[in-house]
């Protein structure tokens, strides 16, 4: 049986909102309990990590993932509980944590190294991997507060991964790289748990990532745990918790909302190509997708609406923001209005796909929610135009090709 690497037992994290001012600081430092009103980030939280294990935490924003990761870091205390640690940490919780912003890279990488315990000759040794990883070269001798944000995250990364630690534990780092970076990244930390035997904790939304890297998942909803185990069983467990705050939450009342609100979305339909509105969408049917949206703020110019895709796995399909396709909206005025979208020859064979919007005003975001609005179902239909249908099993995306014999 493999040796446990993180034990956690009734873990509580509990966090007091409102006034502090109770007239002195004697009242001030011991009037600090849950009893004093506030909110459980976490609560009655236990789960065990085994060495080697690449764990994947996931769920709604407020869950108490990050919460979770700053107390296995050490950043932040529990309220209740206990946990039990067994190997050297690395943590990279948000972009700037763990670095000076005075110091060089050079002497940031040096500085980490110090803190893990280890001697200037141990750093030096992996110094080389590490920069030609983080591709800084060029900035070594550069205050890392004037790093790009991704440079930042790079380097951080690359400290973490490659440094003498048996545990390590990031939280949504991958966001801020670029595509490239991201895939680099997840292949150093497969190699880090297939190869190294290092225990990774991993947060994240992007689903997918967990599922293709993580062995095992954590799922928090509210503070608290929902499910632990097989990282398959876990995302299936969110994802259906996902699907139905979807169909049970009012648009209106969603509370995973973030943007500057001067445009809001108010609800959406679905439509034929004759306008008539419909509840499933046929495989290679033309399928108007028409968005009813509030501008609650006079003179919005530039608006970019952007339509995402994901599939049951929450695999993301497709992106497309009208800014593509070099069509932005003007509204003069307030009021309600309504925005369309055509998407040809409905390119999906049957399943239930989830649609996700964003809605950016001169390039800032005006509306979003990450969570998904609701879902698109696909019916088999006469995709090719041969009167055959039922392609699901070949797949989820249809395409049509030009067939010659040469």
């Amino acid at each position: 049986m493999s040796e446990p690497a993180i034990e956690v037992q009734n873990l509580g994290k509990h966090y007091r909102t409102g006034s502090y001012g109770f007239g002195s600081f004697w009242n001030d430092l011991f009037r600090s309990g849950p009893e004093d009103g506030g909110f459980w980030a976490l609560r009655d939280v236990s789960f065990q990590v085994n060495k080697g294990d690449s764990v994947g935490i996931v769920g709604k924003n407020g869950a108490g993932k990050s919460t979770l990761l700053k107390i296995l870091s050490r950043t932040t205390a529990p309220t209740t509980g206990s946990i039990r640690i067994n190997g050297k940490i690395a943590s990279l919780l948000e972009v700037g944590t763990g670095f000076h912003p005075e110091l060089t890279g050079r002497e940031n990488i040096y500085l980490n190294g110090s803190i893990m315990g280890m001697k200037r000759q141990e750093v030096k040794a992996r110094f080389d991997e590490i920069v030609d990883f983080a591709g800084v070269s060029e900035f070594l001798d550069t205050p890392v507060k004037r790093y790009s944000s991704g440079m930042y995250v790079r380097l951080a990364f690359a400290v973490s991964a490659h440094l003498e630690t048996e545990i390590l534990i990031l939280d949504e780092v991958l966001a801020v790289g670029d595509v490239d970076f991201q895939n680099k990244c997840l292949g150093k930390m497969q190699e880090v748990t297939n190869n190294q035997g290092k225990t990774v904790l991993f947060v994240s939304h992007n689903i997918s990532f967990v599922s293709s890297l993580c062995n095992k998942g954590i799922f928090l909803e509210k503070g608290q745990m929902k499910k632990a185990g097989n990282v398959d069983e876990v995302v299936q467990a969110y994802t259906a918790s996902s699907a139905r705050t979807i169909e049970s939450v009012l648009l209106a009342d969603r509370s995973d909302r973030s943007g500057s609100g001067s445009v809001r979305l108010l609800g959406w339909t679905i439509h034929n190509d004759s306008g008539r509105e419909i509840q499933a969408v046929l495989s290679g049917q033309d399928v108007l997708l028409r968005f009813r949206i509030l501008v609650k703020t006079p003179n919005i110019r530039n608006l970019d609406f952007g339509i995402s895709l994901k599939d049951s796995g929450d695999h993301t399909l497709f992106v497309l923001y009208s800014g593509y396709q070099k069509v932005y909206f003007d509204f003069p005025e307030t009021g309600e209005y309504s925005i369309e979208c055509r998407i040809p020859a409905f390119p999906f064979s049957k399943g239930r796909y989830k649609l996700g919007y964003r809605i950016l005003v001169q390039n800032l975001e005006a509306d979003c929610i990450m969570g998904g609005i609701g879902f698109i179902d696909a019916e088999p239909g006469d995709f090719f135009g041969t009167e055959s249908i039922g392609f699901d099993k070949h797949g989820i995306t249809l395409i049509k090709g030009t067939w010659n014999q040469s």
